[in-house]
């Protein structure tokens, strides 16, 4: 079980790798990179929870509409965030919105979370929804080290 999932976290670096270093235009679109790396994720976490065949479909199209709505939750976020490193100077008061909106951002993540457990719990144990989220943390620490891996090269 081990080396199958060390198997497909390294194919999902590899083709993810592979697919942020095509330049735009001569490759994949973002949108295809980033359906890609949701499939890797989903098959990744799928495998680390152990899902029998029923749960997978299931479990697939409700990690989605989670993963859906925790995006859109953070994209507002960052684009608050990109707004604030563009203006240059930002006044303390700039910052203070930031801050609460980051924090309100969290509660809000927190409340997803919470939701869409009670959505899993209706067809997974209380174990596979732990290894679901022991799994999501694993997979970010592996896109972490890749994408450090990557800015070391350069």
């Amino acid at each position: 079980m081990l080396r199958k999932t060390v198997i497909l976290l390294v194919v999902a670096i590899v083709a993810c790798g592979s697919a942020y270093a095509q330049k735009s235009g001569k490759g994949k679109s973002r949108e295809e990179m980033r359906k890609e790396l949701r499939e890797f994720k989903l098959k990744f976490i799928a495998q680390e929870m152990d899902l029998k065949e029923d749960q997978q479909k299931q479990f697939a199209e409700v990690y989605c509409k989670m993963e859906d709505e925790r995006m859109k939750l953070f994209e507002q976020t960052r684009g608050i965030e990109r707004k604030l490193k563009k203006e240059g100077e930002v006044s303390d008061e700039e910052y203070v919105r930031l801050n609460k909106t980051l924090t309100e951002t969290k509660e809000k993540d927190a409340e997803i979370e919470k939701r869409y457990d009670g959505e899993f719990s209706k067809f997974l144990s209380g174990k596979q929804i732990f290894k679901m989220k022991s799994a999501e943390d694993k997979f970010r620490q592996k896109m972490a080290e890749m994408r450090h891996k990557k800015k070391s090269k350069k």
